[in-house]
């Protein structure tokens, strides 16, 4: 019959606060980042269209400090791209490109509609104007 290998001292040693032990060396070393690395050593990789859904919801909510045309061209043109790249990376929807995108094309609606209504508006004045007088 077999018996149970015996444990050794060291085995049970736990280590301090805030340090790991190294699994092939069992010697204790600084712990890594969270941030930049996963638990194997490895990059984690980030969504490629990150940046760019970013600056497509802020460009588009730009329009609320006067930049009412360019704003939204910008959030449009930057959300469409933040969409495909992470698409093709294989990630979910970009989020925030989406709603970039959306509200830019909504903004950008919202301006022609007032420049429609405006060009009108100043036709019929016109027209008003020269048949009264």
């Amino acid at each position: 019959m077999n018996a149970a290998p015996t444990p050794t001292p060291d085995q049970f040693d736990h280590p301090s606060a805030g340090q790991y032990a190294h699994p092939s060396t069992g010697q204790y070393e600084a712990p890594q980042s969270y941030q930049s690395q996963n638990r194997y050593g490895q990059r984690a990789e980030e969504d490629p269209g990150k940046v760019l859904g970013i600056v497509s919801l802020v460009a588009t909510l730009s329009t609320f400090l006067g930049f009412n045309f360019i704003g939204p061209v910008i959030g449009i043109i930057t959300g469409h791209m933040a969409r495909k790249r992470s698409q093709e990376a294989g990630y979910g929807d970009n989020e925030m490109g989406k709603w970039g995108f959306i509200l830019g094309l909504g903004f950008l609606g919202l301006l022609v509609l007032g420049w429609a209504l405006g060009i009108s508006f100043g036709i019929v004045g016109g027209l008003a104007s020269l048949m009264a007088g």
